[in-house]
């Protein structure tokens, strides 16, 4: 049985979805005003080797990712363009789905674009103003997180360290820490009309109606950047169990780490951002996936470039073994089959996978038979192509 590490509880947890054998996932996805880097690639070559494993056991996936193309950014870009929001979008989504091909990722079903969802967004707020747990202040609409259970634990921090964070700064806020929904007082040069006044569905609420339009009123797996615990993550559980009125709406909050460049965070002001673009037309996506994979999801990768081809000797031994398949699959490469699955049921323990594989493309190498079929069901839980 798959374990992955629920940041809810703070655990390693089995995992059985709310459907026999259907495994609804949400992952945040980008915004769409810039081409997507390393970091990006990483969350969803993640979450595509985490499918990949539930299709091997059997499981049906359903992948939702969001597109955030309501966002500054989004119109800043849009402004100095000289072109509408929707065109910037457009763009950038084209290049982020070029660059998921690229990968190999097959895993996504669908992509939502938040700004076909804005009317979903103003019915959910409307809903918590009616609950009372949401409340209008000179024309904001903020929820109340005084109202909201366990609020803190995904991102593991105590009422006292929630109280010192200062969201929203705006007038009229019950608590500094509430949660904005809804934004009617900044000029962005773009706002919709609804019953709650002319403004900008805000961030968080983008999500969780996103989410809820398409998987209802519970679902199996969240994802996304460890970065987004909070306030994100923390804003979407907290609108999700009081849209829903269940305590755990989502079963496993799977959070991946960080990708620095040479030591820093990945930022445009400092130059150092990898786009995968760049990356994918001087190395093969192979071993892309094996540099990735070699780090546990979990654990940040320092990214050094030089680093990537260090991967190569593993990668000629997979096609190595690939050259060698035979009729039969040897004993002791069954049970290094058996160890390589129980590594990435490990709370997706690919590191410890890439060992196992090493060792069974060793004993192809040394005379040890495997067969066409277990060669390709490696493989294709990999995702590598050889």
């Amino acid at each position: 049985m798959l374990k992955l590490f629920n940041s809810f509880s703070s655990s390693k947890e089995d995992f059985v979805p709310f459907e026999k054998n259907h495994v609804k996932i949400f992952i945040c996805g980008p915004t769409v005003y810039d081409y997507t880097h390393l970091g990006h690639a990483r969350i969803f070559l993640t979450y595509d080797l985490l499918s990949r494993c539930l299709n091997d056991q059997g499981l049906r996936t359903d992948v939702l990712v969001n597109m955030t193309d309501i966002n500054q950014n989004v119109f800043n870009k849009a402004k100095e363009n000289s072109t509408t929001y929707k065109n910037i979008a457009k763009f950038y989504a084209s290049a982020f789905v070029k660059d998921l091909e690229a990968l190999n990722i097959q895993s996504i079903n669908r992509l939502a674009y938040v700004s076909d969802y804005v009317k979903n967004i103003e019915k959910e707020v409307l809903t918590l103003i009616q609950k009372h747990v949401a409340y209008m202040a000179h024309g904001n609409v903020y929820l109340d997180i005084s109202k909201v259970k366990n609020y803190g634990k995904i991102s593991q921090q105590t009422k006292e360290q929630l109280s010192m964070h200062r969201l929203d700064i705006g007038p009229g806020k019950k608590n500094p820490e509430d949660i904005m929904l809804w934004n009617c007082t900044e000029d962005f040069d773009f706002s919709w009309k609804s019953e709650l006044g002319e403004g900008i569905p805000w961030w968080h609420m983008q999500d969780t109606a996103v989410a809820i339009e398409n998987f209802g009123k519970n679902y199996d797996i969240h994802g996304g950047a460890r970065e987004l615990l909070y306030p994100h993550h923390e804003a979407h559980l907290a609108q999700y169990q009081l849209l829903s009125g269940s305590d755990i709406p989502v079963k496993a909050w799977v959070h991946v780490g960080l990708v620095l460049s040479e030591g820093e965070k990945m930022s445009k002001s400092l130059g150092n951002v990898v786009w995968v673009k760049d990356l994918i037309k001087k190395y093969d996506q192979n071993l892309m996936r094996l540099y990735i994979f070699s780090k546990h999801y979990r654990d940040d990768i320092d990214f050094y470039e030089k680093d990537l081809l260090t991967k190569k000797p593993l990668l000629d031994l997979v096609k190595f073994a690939k050259s060698k398949v035979s009729d039969k699959t040897h004993e002791d490469i069954s049970n290094l089959i058996d160890d390589f699955i129980q590594s990435l049921s490990n709370d997706l323990d690919s590191p410890m996978a890439l060992q196992t594989l090493e060792k069974i493309c060793i004993e192809v190498r040394n005379g040890k038979g495997i067969s066409p079929n277990d060669f390709n069901r490696i493989c294709e839980i990999l995702g590598i192509k050889v």
